[in-house]
């Protein structure tokens, strides 16, 4: 997909759905401090998902030093709320800098470091996301040339949560709970439509925007989702949604192609494979945000090392 286009034609009609423009949005940025600034609008508007009741989300890229604390500032004007949030030049091109290195990492590292990202990063990773999507106040999508190196790390860090809750649904099933094990597949597939919109170019982490983001993927003329998963999990969704059946051990059968193919489109073949675990099987742990949940080759699942 041409995602220049694609973001830059979302926040102009969402402008003129609001009946304002970039001067009223570069204006008050002026008004807190930040005339010096690239003043971007971010999120919902970018990616053509923003309701009427959406906030206007802007970052100000400054010269200025900015605390790792900052908070955005609340704007009410003419009707809309705003939220202008500053993050430093240098700290943006630092983030990217370490972004393009992370990108570059296999797939154990490229999770690990983006769940530490936060930690060790004055950009937190959902602004970094927004910020590469932004459309700036002279019309351009000037971030966009980040988005190859965003992309296999965002698709990390959904693969693993479709791993971890793909696991727990066999767990579930295994002990008899059949709507615990359907609530577990729900997820799975959620976080598995996630991995693969990703892998398409088009990341967001909110979750909140999923479902609507791969029904409008279902678009021919989006073209960001490979066939093969548009198909197999929309149809999953279909089933695990049905208010009478429970999950059945075929649904979540099922869940093996799917991991095949995005394992295939991340250039692993799967997590099991990519990390290491122990030898002994495990039916249970504790859950770690840290850690994925893996299958040994006994079919047992197990914690990544």
């Amino acid at each position: 997909m041409n995602y220049p286009d694609f973001v830059t034609t979302n926040a102009d009609a969402f402008l003129r759905s609001r009946n304002i423009g970039f001067e009223m949005l570069a204006t008050l940025a002026r008004e807190q401090g930040f005339g010096d600034a690239q003043v971007l609008l971010t999120s919902s508007p970018v990616h053509g998902i923003a309701t009427a009741t959406s906030d206007i989300d802007l970052i100000c890229v400054t010269p200025q030093a900015v605390s790792k604390g900052q908070m955005a500032t609340q704007i009410h004007r003419d009707g809309q709320h705003c939220e202008i949030l500053p993050i430093g030049a240098d700290d943006l091109d630092c983030a990217f800098a370490d972004l393009a290195l992370l990108s570059g990492c296999a797939l154990p590292q490229r999770l690990a470091g983006y769940q530490r990202w936060d930690s060790g990063h004055a950009v937190r990773k959902k602004y970094l996301e927004r910020i590469v999507y932004a459309v700036a106040t002279d019309g351009g999508a000037h971030h966009l040339a980040h988005l190859p190196a965003l992309v296999p790390v965002a698709a990390a860090q959904e693969y693993d949560a479709f791993h971890q809750s793909r696991i727990c649904a066999m767990l579930a099933e295994r002990a008899g709970e059949p709507d615990a094990a359907r609530g577990y597949l729900i997820n799975a597939c959620l976080s598995a439509m996630a991995a693969a919109l990703s892998l398409g170019g088009w990341v967001l982490s909110n979750k909140k925007w999923t479902l609507r983001r791969w029904r409008e993927a279902a678009n021919p003329r989006m073209r960001v989702v490979d066939p093969l998963l548009q198909d197999r999990l929309t149809a999953m969704w279909s089933s695990v949604c049905e208010p009478a059946p429970a999950a059945t051990a075929r649904e979540i059968a099922a869940l093996d192609e799917i991991d095949r193919r995005l394992g295939f489109l991340m250039g692993a073949p799967s997590l099991s494979g990519a990390m290491p675990h122990s030898a002994a099987p495990c039916t249970q742990a504790a859950l770690d945000k840290r850690s994925a949940f893996l299958i040994g080759s006994d079919g047992r699942a197990r914690l990544a090392a």
